[in-house]
């Protein structure tokens, strides 16, 4: 049946029942019966969650029928959050009668029974009363989980959740079980103490075996004066702070086990970390490796489980890096197009060499990039284009780039290629066909080919915002970029006025054209949770090619002052004229993660 909740804790009535079963019954004999507290750890941080079991252990199989019981704690080092009762826990007994009560969250607090346990002051108590549709005679039942949360400023040391004392001001006797007949049973009221600390835990723990012996490593966040390692819940080992290392040799093949570890500050345990090992005799390899392409690159992630003494990458089978069990990246930086390429880790340990699980990847022949009539490919159109040109085409020169001498794009090279290239460079005759004006692939591939593309520094990669020479024209307002397909460009940049913070690498950057529309003071800003990525930005004014400085910013602050969220940037109060004319630069502050790229939000204001 459902269960039904008191909104004071133990009814008057339901106390005045479990009485009543006790003054009218004498107590049974047999095995002790005990109200079990349980939970995963002994040692919490400030801040942390975790969950309490409330069981029933009847080791004698005794018939129960009824009970009652309370777990107090201070209210200065633990919150209850909430609370899962007999009936809606899985495993746990149909009550027919049930009442409980708890301090909020979890409860509502109650103005009979024992009140100052809901107050939010000094003890507070979760109680519990219940008569069961049905006998019960299993030797663990679970009754109730409780959720608590470590209290923020919560001091280190030892909290217990208990039973409280007998009040019987407020009708609390204390904990009872009763059988069928109303029989108490003999009782015991299990007490829980954990352990609350802010010294931090270990952190990264691996663990793995090779040959029976398990290897641990770990990283130390601060200076331990010594680590415990527990196996399977039994101390083990005692160690120095600082190895971040450990041998556990006699391992039996077939079986699994568990390990934790916990550091020590001026005699404060940290909480626990924790891993399970099967045991197989094999040496564990590197694990979650992936490929990922990087421009013409691929970056290669995994994570090492032992302290390997070395670990080789390999191509298609050939080595091309041998690493140390610290790296967990690697980037090929001379990668095959145009074939799947399948990359393995081979780790050595103890003499056992053995080979990580694959990943593959395909990288395409690049397209070339190139301006239409940039036959020369250095990122303009002169007379030296329609000269290469006619040189080919009469005297048998060079051509650096056919496409781009194709003017009409009709997948041929003849005399009218040059004639019109001529006309639109001093007559006014028509514009190439496309790619036109920025670099771009052939939009009708045909066998021409160009042997040599447009560099980067000549055409901008062929995306609209990649070099000065092709920014983004943007107004006041907000306005939406991604810097997900652009190039490191090589304008230079000077960080030694950026307002208390620095530059980075001005990674994979794109450029902004701006005119002000109006005089004021303008405001350049990243400052949002649109920008996902760590940001430098940089503001110019004169032309591409003669740039002058005029402003910078990494790390920004809101308009209050309040730093900017994922050290994004912002740059305020720049007087501006109308018709004044900036170039924006924005970039990532890292190259290394190969990561800090992606979509934003520009927003201009003048005040």
């Amino acid at each position: 049946m459902p269960f039904q909740k008191s909104v004071a804790g133990f009814s008057q009535s339901s106390v005045f029942v479990l009485l009543c079963l006790c003054l009218c019954s004498s107590a049974a004999t047999g095995q002790q019966i005990e109200l079990n507290l349980s939970s995963p750890s002994s040692v919490y941080a400030p801040g942390e969650s975790f969950v309490m079991e409330l069981s029933l252990e009847n080791p004698a199989g005794e018939t129960i029928r009824g009970l009652q019981h309370a777990i107090a704690w201070d209210s200065g080092s633990l919150q209850l959050l909430s609370v899962d009762l007999p009936g809606s826990l899985s495993g746990s007994p149909d009550p027919e009668i049930l009442v409980w009560n708890a301090p909020e969250p979890a409860g509502v607090g109650g103005d009979q029974g024992c009140a100052s346990w809901w107050d939010g002051t000094a003890q507070e108590a979760f109680s519990l009363g219940l008569i069961l549709s049905e006998n019960l005679s299993a030797t663990t039942t679970p009754l109730a989980q409780l959720e608590f949360r470590v209290v923020g400023n919560a001091p280190n040391g030892v909290v217990q959740l208990s039973t409280p004392d007998p009040d019987l001001t407020c009708g609390w006797i204390g904990s009872i079980v009763t059988d069928q007949n109303g029989v108490i049973l003999p009782t015991l009221s299990g007490t829980l103490d954990l352990e609350i600390s802010d010294v931090l835990r270990p952190t990264d723990l691996a663990c793995g075996e090779v040959s029976e012996t398990v290897f641990l490593t770990w990283q130390e966040p601060v200076d331990y004066s010594q680590i415990q390692i527990r196996r399977d819940g039994l101390l083990i080992a005692e160690i120095a702070g600082g190895l971040g290392y450990f041998e556990d040799a006699g391992a039996l093949i077939g079986t699994e086990r568990s390990y934790s570890l916990r550091g020590i500050v001026s005699g404060v345990t940290s909480p626990a970390v924790s891993c399970v090992v099967s045991i197989d005799g094999e040496l564990e390899t590197p694990t979650g490796l992936s490929c990922t392409q990087n421009a013409n690159t691929v970056l290669l992630t995994w994570e090492n489980p032992l302290p390997y003494e070395q670990v080789d990458v390999l191509r298609q089978g050939n080595l091309i890096g041998s690493l140390n069990s610290l790296e967990t990246s690697f980037v090929d930086s001379a990668p095959i197009p145009g074939i799947t390429l399948d990359y393995v880790l081979r780790s050595s340990l103890a003499g056992t060499t053995a080979d990580s699980e694959s990943c593959e990847i395909f990288l395409p022949i690049p397209d070339v990039l190139f301006i239409r009539g940039d036959v020369d490919s250095d990122g303009e159109l002169n007379l030296v284009d329609p000269v290469t040109l006619l040189q080919y085409l009469f005297v048998f020169g060079d051509m650096p780039c056919a496409s781009a001498a194709d003017f009409n794009d009709d997948a041929s090279l003849d005399l009218s290629d040059a004639v019109n290239l001529l006309a639109f460079l001093f007559t006014g005759g028509s514009e190439p066909a496309a790619p036109f004006p920025l670099a771009g692939l052939d939009p009708t591939p045909d066998s021409l080919g160009c042997d040599t593309g447009c560099s980067d520094a000549t055409c901008g990669a062929g995306f609209l915002g990649d070099e000065c020479t092709s920014a983004v024209t943007v107004t006041l307002g907000d306005n939406n970029f991604d810097t997900t397909l652009m190039t490191d460009s090589t304008d230079p940049f000077d960080d030694s006025g950026c307002e208390s913070t620095s530059l980075g690498q001005m990674y994979a950057d794109i450029w902004f054209d701006f005119t002000a529309p109006t005089s004021g003071n303008a405001t350049f800003s990243l400052c949002s949770d649109e920008v996902v990525f760590d940001s430098d930005m940089v503001i110019y004014s004169g032309s591409c090619g003669q740039l002058l400085q005029q402003a910078c910013n990494g790390d920004g602050v809101d308009a209050q002052g309040n730093p900017c969220p994922l050290l994004t940037s912002r740059i305020s109060d720049i007087p501006v004229s109308e018709g004044d004319h900036f170039f924006i630069r924005v970039g990532g502050f890292d190259s290394l993660t190969q990561s800090e790229l992606g979509p934003g939000v520009l927003t201009i204001t003048i005040d």
